[in-house]
């Protein structure tokens, strides 16, 4: 069916994008964590420093 890995690979893929498994989350809250411990971080360097 597949001549190598990267054929499957490439098929698997489309597929799954057919059936809406690698939509964009539109969920913010990585980023939003992301910036908070560095926030978090930072402000703590001064006080403990």
């Amino acid at each position: 069916m597949f001549s190598n890995s990267d054929e499957y690979e490439m098929a698997l893929i489309d597929e799954r994008r057919a059936q809406g498994r690698y939509n964009q989350s539109s969920t913010r809250w990585p980023m939003v964590m992301l910036i908070g411990a560095m926030v978090v971080v930072f402000g703590a360097g001064p006080i403990f420093g």
